[in-house]
């Protein structure tokens, strides 16, 4: 059975922050405090539903992530540009897409809740909250944030602002990612030996040729396993710069 969506959020009537939370098919409201840096929120499923309406500017969909072997979702191509990084990133190993809501407390201005757009769980087991704006949403939303980093510091989970990835890195990422998924990685054997070739820093023209030379492999194939390799930090090149065959790639 499907984990609940709420439609709305409930009011928050106490004078103490609250967390709400679906976690394993059970919404669990809790009082802020340190224990709620114990729930296993990598296993939440988004709190809220996710509106669509006419007309509308933000771009929804669905990323699979090849950190948590699932689909995450996103409601603007900002927070799937997060996905891509977050997915890169060798420091975590689990997204949860809106895994919760903030209650305020009852005597707080403005807003009476905020639904942070992602959690994820660190390599260390640190958990880390994140808000996805541009940077204008950035200004406009500071005295939420403020309150957000706030509670993350008193639960002990990082938080983050993410307002976005340099051109060159977002266009690079966009291309290793469609080399994410298993079905591009090498076997071992053909994995090492593409490694050696790479032991010292070659253009990517060239340590294709010779690597699909030594596998036997065709270039193409070569060329998916190499970029899978990039993808999930075997091999590594200078992703501030637009990925190209004349770019060094090296182990």
């Amino acid at each position: 059975m499907p984990a609940p969506r709420l439609r709305s959020l409930p009011r928050n009537v106490t004078d103490v922050a609250r967390v709400l939370a679906c976690v394993d098919g059970t919404v669990q409201n809790l009082q802020l405090s340190p224990d709620v840096g114990s729930v296993p929120l990598e296993r939440a499923t988004p709190i809220r539903e996710f509106f669509s309406w006419p007309g509308k500017r933000n771009y929804e969909g669905l990323y699979w992530s090849s950190t948590n072997r699932r689909h995450v979702d996103f409601e603007s191509l900002l927070e799937r540009d997060y996905l891509l990084a977050a997915d890169y990133a060798p420091d975590i190993v689990a997204i949860a897409a809106q895994p919760l809501a903030l209650l305020w407390p009852r005597a707080a201005r403005g807003n009476r809740d905020h639904v942070p757009d992602f959690f994820v769980r660190l390599g260390n087991g640190d958990g880390r909250l994140i808000d996805v704006r541009s940077p204008k949403g950035a200004e406009k939303y500071a005295e939420q944030s403020a309150l957000t980093r706030k509670i993350c510091d008193e639960i002990g989970w990082e938080y983050e602002v993410f307002t976005g990835l340099s051109p060159e890195l977002a266009q690079n990422l966009r291309w290793l990612a469609g080399y994410r998924h298993d079905r591009y990685a090498p076997p071992t054997e053909i994995a090492e030996s593409i490694t050696r070739r790479f032991a010292e820093p070659v253009a990517l023209e060239v340590g294709l040729g010779e690597a699909s030379r030594r596998t036997g492999r065709s270039l193409e194939h070569t060329t998916a396993n190499v970029l899978h390799l990039i993808w999930r930090r075997h091999l590594s090149a200078d992703l501030s710069r637009p990925l190209s065959m004349s770019s060094e790639v090296w182990a």
